[in-house]
């Protein structure tokens, strides 16, 4: 699948190769997050419908549970090896915890109930939900409640975090209006996908590149969500590209992405292109300069460029960097795709006027 979104002046796409992961014997196997070492963790059910935690690194699976629990899920993974989740002791307590060189320690919000643990960061930083309306954050053995803002006066608070990335930034969804809408924290702001009032969306990892996956009726991914951002009144919502049914839950800075529906999957960049002119919804005069760069697993055969579907200009390899005649006419429909050995593509696709 293609995926594109802008970067500044620099659009990327990335095509994925899926992989099914199942633990062995299991009924079910659900992932939730992926470290930059592209270590998996989640949970899965046995044959006797108890729930365990797991990690998966190398083709080898680890079953994680937390002492005398009758149920474990592990939810995040730092790049140190330390995890983190939830546990219960008995149906309907859940509790999180930290997984820190072999010894599990709980994280629970003081009063709060108990609760869960979804995401570490490699600043030992934690975050995670109490309260079934609270999400908070645990830095340096301190708790803080992290709430997001609600649209409308009198709504009661129902904030869920989902995870936390090296750079800091929680993400995260909020119910207000009558629907969830997901947010990705970042130095005291929350910035938000979709305008208010729209669909049920979620926002479920983020990498240190600023790339954040998640689903709003279908997977997305998005690439690159806080550049060239001016103030929080203007700042426009970032474009999503789908990724069809697939519901990705993390994503690394390889960009390597986790996620389930259909099932339990790990989603390996094949083919990444990038392209830093010409920018999106811009205006040139001919010739105008169109530049790009791919790389991926086999090499690359052609870069292409069409304008309202019909191909215009092609370069062999893996480097475009030319200045093209294009069709005169407004609001055109400017493709650059790369190709590789075995017909694989990715492409970008933009809107340019050409005078």
């Amino acid at each position: 699948m293609c995926t594109a979104g802008a970067l500044a002046q620099t659009s990327t796409a990335v095509t994925y190769k899926y992989a099914n992961l199942n633990y062995p014997g299991a009924s079910s196997t659900t992932a939730n997050g992926i470290n930059n070492n592209n270590a998996v963790v989640g949970s899965y059910l046995d044959s006797s419908n108890v729930t365990h935690g797991f990690k998966w690194r190398s083709g080898t699976f680890t079953t994680i549970d937390f002492p005398s629990a009758t149920t474990t899920v592990v939810n995040g993974i730092n790049d140190f090896g330390d995890l983190v989740g939830s546990y219960e002791l008995t149906p309907f307590s859940a509790h999180g915890f930290l997984l820190h060189n072999g010894t599990f320690t709980t994280i629970d919000f003081p009063g709060g109930g108990g609760g869960n643990a979804v995401g570490i960061n490699n600043a030992g930083t934690i975050v995670g939900n109490y309260g079934n309306s609270h999400g908070f954050v645990y830095q340096n053995g301190t708790y803080k409640t992290l709430d997001a803002p609600l649209l409308n006066p009198g709504e009661l608070p129902d904030t869920q975090l989902n995870g936390i990335n090296n750079l800091g930034w929680i993400v995260g969804q909020v119910f207000t209006g009558d629907f969830w809408r997901c947010f990705w924290y970042v130095n005291g702001e929350f910035d938000f996908l979709e305008p208010p009032y729209s669909l049920d969306n979620r926002v479920s990892g983020a990498n240190g590149r600023g790339n954040i996956v998640g689903s709003c009726y279908n997977g997305f991914i998005a690439f690159a969500v806080e550049s060239g951002e001016g103030s929080e009144s203007t700042e426009k919502f970032p474009p999503q590209e789908s990724l069809g049914s697939r519901c990705p839950t993390g994503i690394n800075h390889a960009r390597v992405i986790v996620g389930n529906a259909p099932g339990a999957f790990l989603g390996t960049p094949v083919l990444t292109l990038n392209v830093t002119s010409p920018a999106n919804h811009s205006t040139h005069t001919n010739p105008v300069h169109v530049a790009a760069a791919a790389s991926g697993l086999n090499p690359i055969a052609q870069i292409q460029v069409w304008v309202n579907f019909k191909e215009v200009y092609h370069v062999n390899g893996g480097t475009l960097n030319a200045n093209v005649n294009l069709p005169v006419g407004a609001h055109e429909r400017l493709v650059v795709q790369a190709v590789d050995s075995k017909g694989v593509t990715a492409k970008v696709t933009e809107t340019i006027t050409v005078n």
